[in-house]
């Protein structure tokens, strides 16, 4: 029940420009929320990365279904957005090897370019996950 939730909150969160750009009321909320968007950011990054760890043995049977495939592309878009999210505290993390920090970097460029269709496809799989 967690899941499918942070999946909508995270993908509300990287929507943000489009949705406030469509209602500009909404610019309130989203600066409410703004500066505990990197523990969501973390939050849904590790809760992604375990739920991955969870679903390996059922990957292949994953795609035979409308739900598992819903539940892959949930935890894709859970790693993919959390890294996002959380990249401003994550990064203080990375600076220690000059390797990692520069890949990271470089994902974190390729991530941001698609962060509102990634966003709106988050919070599109969530919400969907309740009415399935």
């Amino acid at each position: 029940m967690l899941f499918p939730i942070l999946t909508i909150v995270c993908g509300l969160i990287t929507a943000a420009p489009l949705i406030v750009a469509r209602k500009p009321n909404a610019a309130q909320i989203f600066a409410r929320i703004a500066p505990y968007q990197g523990f969501v950011g973390v939050g849904a990054l590790a809760l992604g990365i375990l739920w991955l760890v969870r679903w390996l043995p059922n990957l292949t049977a994953s795609f035979t279904s409308l739900s598992g495939a819903m539940v892959t592309g949930m935890i894709v878009l859970d790693i993919a957005l959390g890294f996002v999210l959380g990249y401003g505290l994550l990064s203080g993390l990375l600076a220690r090897n000059a390797a990692a920090k520069e890949k990271s970097e470089a994902v974190f460029a390729k991530l941001t370019r698609v962060q509102i269709p990634m966003g709106v496809g988050a919070a599109a799989l969530g919400v969907s996950s309740f009415l399935l």
